[in-house]
């Protein structure tokens, strides 16, 4: 089963791999991406 979390409002700074690092505090992340 998959499962999509759309998180808005992020700083122009901020990467794939610092959200994943952020999100994975609450759980496993499969992937994060930042779309630009």
């Amino acid at each position: 089963m998959s499962k999509k979390l759309y998180v808005g409002n992020l700083s122009y700074d901020v990467s794939s791999s610092e959200l994943q690092a952020l999100l994975e505090s609450h759980g496993t992340v499969l992937s994060a991406e930042v779309i630009t």
